[in-house]
């Protein structure tokens, strides 16, 4: 016989001021981070000194940090209603890639029923999925169509400078290491991002057709891309992902043979489709959140439940993408050049400098 549970369980403990002031301070200085981050690493522009580039990181701290809160606020307002007492959300800056590790919550108490872990773990990624839309959808309008790469670069690039001493040693150590492999292929390394499905199906509303291979996203498009690429890394039935807590629910027997095997295909993923497949994997394991919450003695999920379910199957097809991010080696002479301020550069002073800085670093 299953355990039985009020139908509505006593709430927890409202949060202290003092959690709601870490919980606004860390959202702050996340959104903070997230804010540089796109300008120096992705804008191509300085957001302290350039309104323009100020303008495009806030749009993408705005984004960005709209789907990352409403994934929180998801997780946060349907676990209290299932009585389970939980801190608020710890948000993570990061100054690199997106400007953050995105956020955890930490549950003080279990859940009571499978229906209550499967909603609880549901609830995040299909709130920052609804926020993903709509900031996608506004963010393809303003998408640039490029036939071939084209790259915004500070010119005159900044003289390349003696490495010191640590990289010196590096590179000596790390050079007939990387001689094994062969030399690196010739040409400028530019990053491309795949196309969710989510992606391609908007961009046919929006645009007529999906973004292109070289087109260039907006600030709130990449947010919406950001969105959809953390809502598919958290949604894979692994332990205390998102998709872990689902699958859980469902199956919580299958769920921990799932997860093992899970992580070794994400490690392996890493050799063949996207090296940060294997970081991730190997994060999951050091943390130990490969390891799911216990379920298998609770209530079986409601019917509500498992419908839920299938909308977080759905929403995880729409945002998966095998190989997110690709390093493709262009020729200079098929890449165009330009100044933030829109001058052209002759792709031979480029290579020219991308071989004098290879050489000094």
């Amino acid at each position: 016989m299953s355990p039985t549970h009020p139908r509505h369980p006593p709430a927890p403990p409202a949060p202290t001021r003092r959690e709601w002031l870490r919980c606004l301070s860390l959202f702050g200085l996340t959104l903070v981070s997230v804010f540089f981050s796109y300008g120096w690493w992705w804008g191509g522009g300085d957001p302290l000194a350039d309104g323009e580039a100020a303008w495009g990181s806030a749009q993408f701290a705005l984004g960005l940090m709209g789907i990352l809160g409403a994934h929180e606020a998801g997780h946060y307002i349907v676990a209290r209603r299932h009585g389970m007492d939980q801190t608020l959300p710890f948000f993570i800056p990061f100054p690199l890639a997106f400007g953050t590790l995105g956020a955890i919550i930490r549950l003080r108490t279990p859940p009571r029923t499978r229906s209550a872990l499967l909603e609880m773990g549901a609830a995040g990624p299909l709130a920052g999925f609804a926020v993903a839309i709509v900031v996608l959808a506004l963010g393809l309008a303003d998408t640039t169509p490029h036939a071939m790469p084209e790259l915004t670069l500070p010119w005159p690039p900044p003289a390349p400078e003696e490495p010191g001493w640590f990289v010196a040693v590096l590179n000596a150590v790390l050079e007939p290491i990387v001689g094994i492999f062969g030399e690196p292929e010739p040409g400028f390394p530019l990053t491309i991002m795949a196309n969710p499905p989510l992606m391609d199906g908007l961009g046919w509303l929006v645009l007529g057709a999906p973004p292109g291979r070289y087109d260039e996203l907006s600030p709130l498009g990449l947010a919406g891309w950001a969105g959809c690429f953390l809502t598919a890394m958290n949604l894979l039935p692994i332990g205390q992902l998102d998709g872990g807590h689902v699958l859980r629910a469902i199956a919580p027997r299958l769920a921990n043979r799932v997860a093992v095997v899970g992580l070794v295909v994400v490690a392996v993923g890493g050799w063949f489709l996207w090296e940060g497949w294997t970081v991730w994997a190997f994060l999951l394991w050091m943390m130990g959140a490969w390891r799911g919450l216990p379920a298998a003695a609770l209530a079986p999920p409601s019917l509500r439940a498992k419908v839920v379910a299938g909308f977080i199957l759905a929403t995880f097809i729409a945002c998966f993408m095998p190989a997110p991010i690709e390093l493709e080696r262009v020729p200079f002479e098929e890449l165009r050049f330009r100044t933030p301020d829109g001058a052209p550069i002759s792709p031979d002073e480029v290579r020219n400098w991308w071989e004098s800085s290879e050489q000094a670093g």
